[in-house]
């Protein structure tokens, strides 16, 4: 027992000194898009280089917990990952998100919203790139407080997930009160769920009640192409894994970067089925469009008026269109109307910066618009949009197809 308590002391103060010494550095493991199959961003994952051994964190994390010396260290974690954040967009990687762990203690009492406001002002970075991982039963201690910090950090633009969930024992009352962006689904969950149909349903039951919250899905501990290839199928959003990679240091994941690495077994994507047409009057808008969905896998088409529009219809088989409101000729509103009564199958979207509003309003009451998004627009939003556009739509084509 001696000896154990003398080897916790002197490691708490070798832990004490490695921040000092720039003992700790991140490596970062890639999650890999199931949409696109590209990769979507990463989660910052602590090491500590102690002489020549790299020590990994569950040796010294519960140490560092224990000693309230998790704070200053999860400060520095921060920090770095807005560091690293700069440099990429610095090098041309801007779109590039990057997850962090928060500890309960740091979420405690680690004046946790002014070490996030200060590391993103010092490197002047777009919030929406870092995203805090937090833990439900980090939460569920005093839920109450944890709505009202997580509003906090909400605030300062950044992204929240939840990490993973259905170990713990929050309540979907609770679950809904949270300001978060993500679920991440546990990777205990996930290593069964191809081979026990129990725990399969419940990762189903995950992913579907996420996508009604209007959240994203990560499924995290993938390390075989048959939880891929099943997760695709449920329509989960990102995987991490072993799969796909391994934590990388810093020059390794950039390399992966570069060479624009993609998930294995990305399915080709039939254009017939994922085809969208975009009506707008201006061209930047129909080019800005075409760039951020580039990756996205549909066949896109574009029309500068509703005329135009209205013969692409006619020629081609289209799933979804988004049509801009103020335009010569008719108005966005009164083309979605005819496109509605000629092409009932096809989803409809009004995307605009101006806008009549009672006319978007009695447009929608009857049924001739979907969603109505406005301009200028978040990509990642956009993106999700109309992905669970493409789903609705496809959900509807199923359900008829079967009557």
């Amino acid at each position: 027992m001696n000896s154990a308590s003398s080897q916790e002391q002197e490691m708490e103060f070798a832990l004490s000194q490695a921040l000092e010494r720039g003992e700790l550095e991140l490596f970062f493991q890639p999650k890999g898009d199931l949409h696109n199959g590209r990769i979507a961003g990463a989660e910052a994952l602590l090491r500590w280089r102690r002489g020549d051994s790299l020590v990994m964190p569950g040796h010294f994390i519960p140490l560092a917990e224990q000693s309230g010396l998790v704070v200053p260290i999860g400060a520095w974690v921060i920090d770095s990952a807005c560091a690293r954040l700069r440099a990429w967009a610095d090098q041309g990687y801007s779109e590039t998100r990057l997850a962090v762990n928060v500890s309960a203690r740091q979420f405690s009492v680690g004046d946790l919203e002014t070490v996030v406001s200060e590391a993103l002002a010092r490197h002047a970075i777009n919030p929406g790139r870092l995203e805090l991982e937090l833990t439900e039963s980090m939460l569920m201690d005093d839920p109450e407080s944890a709505v009202i910090q997580l509003q906090r950090l909400k605030n300062l633009g950044i992204k929240l997930s939840l990490d993973d969930f259905g170990t713990g024992y929050s309540s979907f009352t609770y679950l809904s009160h949270f300001p978060i962006d993500t679920l991440k689904v546990d990777q205990s969950f996930v290593r069964h769920m191809v081979s026990n149909a129990k725990i399969a349903g419940i990762v189903a039951a995950i992913i579907g009640l996420a996508h009604k919250m209007h959240l994203h899905v990560v499924a995290e501990g993938v390390e075989s192409e048959a939880q891929l290839a099943y997760l695709r199928r449920l329509g989960c959003d990102e995987i991490q894994g072993f799969f796909f990679s391994h934590p990388l240091p810093e020059a390794e994941y950039l390399a992966l970067l570069g060479a624009d690495k993609t998930l294995p077994g990305q399915p080709t994507v039939d254009a017939a089925e994922r085809t969208l047409l975009l009506v707008d009057d201006e061209s930047g808008i129909l080019s800005a469009l075409r760039r951020m969905l580039r990756y996205e896998g549909y066949r896109i088409l574009i029309a500068n008026n509703a005329a135009e529009g209205l013969e692409l219809l006619a020629l081609e088989a289209v799933q979804v269109v988004i049509s801009d409101q103020r335009m010569p000729g008719l108005t966005g509103t009164e083309f979605l109307t005819r496109v509605k009564d000629m092409h009932p199958d096809c989803l409809r979207i009004i995307l605009s910066g101006q806008a009549d509003m009672a006319s978007v309003i009695d447009a929608i009451n009857d049924g001739a618009v979907y969603k109505f998004l406005t301009k200028p627009w978040d990509d990642e939003k956009l993106r999700e949009r109309i992905r669970e556009a493409f789903r609705f739509q496809a959900a509807l084509a199923s359900i008829k197809h079967t009557q």
